[in-house]
């Protein structure tokens, strides 16, 4: 049976979301995301959307194949009775072929705001026997979207869905910059119901864009931040494929993201076009200067620890001169020591000064869990400082080669200084619309064009003088 694939996105209104763009500018806008599906709504029980009978969509339809992407679409059933699961069935199988559609979502939910599903499981085996029989008959697909957490909705006939449906693409709404408690939360939930042999192959979470209704951000740059984060955690994750709820209230800035992050093909991921650099050239461009915090100071505790993130930080400081160099200089000095602050590397338009060793923590988050796993990078923003571009071009350099050699996820372990104390921090990123957003988009460029330095294989000659005769091999 067709499965879901790649990157997709739900619509509820197709009006509204073709309101300031023509189809084949919605169809171009998909392909540069990397979408591989649009999924409309097509009705809610046995009532047909609006959506099938907009005027444009056939022309949608036509522009969507010819990028490459699939129109699928996305019922609510409410199968109150077997007389009303069998209808809505029915139904659905109807517009299904009216429409010509790829294949149905089930959005299939248990929630008292309004008419959602109200069967038991017996209604469920009514509406999806004949569901499925039709549209495999037909060539098209099926998909599961239902709440992320089973356990929280035990009124819920989950089982029949997961025996008839084999794509589980849960909606994970989170409304922070920080979507992997509540996917891990999901994951752990549907592991529990899904065989572990199938889970890798069957779940395909849907990650929340929304700027309004019950689960909006409350700003754009937490709704960018959140976004990347995720499409990280699905690939590293290694899950075959996800969606995206909704494009009716999704920030116009979202599908520029889209375009910048690594998108699916179903098996592999792909990167955009880019200048490809190996650690050694990166080490080259980036010009670290180390500078080290003497040993024994206060502010240089000496505590080993394995790094599993980034955090990054503007320094706070606007003076004329007051840049890589001068930092790291303050640093080694008795206000620092008072103060007890340290952090790693300081990064300007030319330099970068490396103050503390990255297997040491240093005092930089305000929180003792970002200090003792993450290392500080301070930006400078100095009133003199020649090439602001460059500089945060450097520091995004910088985090993706870090992150590249020591195993750190991108971009989902970088953070900013706010996500662990909440201290406004990095300011100048955090006061730029989708500066933030911006400045992880560069370092996931970076991160997808490193290439490890190509190093030949090689033997140790027989007469080395590193080894006296008798050592054993």
């Amino acid at each position: 049976m067709k499965r879901t694939t790649g990157r997709n996105i739900f619509i509820t209104d197709l009006a509204k979301v073709l309101r300031e763009v023509d189809p084949a500018q919605f169809a171009q806008r998909c392909r540069a995301a990397g979408m591989s599906g649009v999924w409309i709504r097509v009705g809610r029980g046995a009532n047909r959307d609006a959506n099938l009978r907009y005027s444009k969509l056939s022309e949608l339809r036509t522009e969507l194949d010819a990028v490459g992407a699939e129109l699928w679409g996305w019922h609510v059933p409410f199968c109150a009775g077997l007389d009303d699961a069998i209808a809505e069935a029915t139904k659905v199988l109807r517009w299904a072929e009216d429409a010509a559609l790829a294949g149905i979502v089930v959005d299939a939910e248990r929630t008292p705001e309004s008419p959602r599903f109200r069967g038991a499981e017996r209604e469920a085996v009514a509406y999806l026997e004949p569901l499925r029989r039709g549209l495999e008959a037909a060539g098209r697909g099926v998909a599961f979207s239902s709440h992320d957490q089973p356990s929280l909705h035990r009124d819920m006939p989950f089982r029949p869905f997961l025996d008839y449906i084999e794509d589980v693409c849960p909606q994970v709404y989170y409304t922070s910059a920080n979507p992997q408690t509540r996917l891990r939360k999901s994951i752990d939930d549907y592991k529990a119901l899904i065989p572990n042999a199938e889970f890798a192959s069957r779940y395909k979470p849907t990650g929340n864009i929304t700027m309004t209704e019950d689960v909006a951000f409350p700003d754009v740059a937490t709704c960018l931040t959140a976004t990347s984060k995720f499409l990280a955690l699905v690939n590293s994750n290694g899950f075959p494929s996800c969606s995206f709820w909704c494009a009716d209230n999704a920030p116009e800035h979202v599908w520029r993201l889209f375009a910048e992050t690594m998108v699916s093909d179903g098996s592999t991921m792909a990167s955009a076009a880019g200048e490809t650099m190996n650690l050694d050239a990166a080490q080259l461009r980036l010009n670290i200067v180390q500078d080290y915090v003497p040993a024994g100071n206060s502010n240089r505790p000496g505590t080993r620890m394995s790094p599993s993130s980034i955090t990054i930080h503007n320094t706070d400081n606007d003076s004329p001169g007051a840049n890589a160099a001068a930092h790291a200089r303050y640093m080694k000095g008795p206000d620092a020591q008072m103060r007890q602050v340290s952090w790693h590397f300081t990064v300007d338009d030319k330099y970068v000064y490396q103050s503390i060793p990255t297997n040491e923590t240093a005092w930089h988050t305000a929180t003792r869990q970002g200090n003792e796993t993450s290392i500080g990078i301070e930006i400078c923003m100095n009133s003199d400082l020649g090439d602001v571009d460059a500089c945060y071009d450097r520091a995004a350099l910088l985090t993706a080669w870090l992150a590249y050699r020591m195993g750190i996820q991108v971009p989902s372990n970088v953070y900013q200084h706010h996500d662990w104390s909440g201290k406004n921090c990095p300011r100048v990123l955090r006061s730029k619309p989708n500066g933030w957003a911006d400045f992880l988009a560069k370092v996931q460029r970076n991160f997808r064009n490193l290439t490890p330095v190509n190093a030949p294989l090689i033997a140790r000659p027989s007469d080395d003088h590193h080894h006296d005769e008798e050592t054993p091999a």
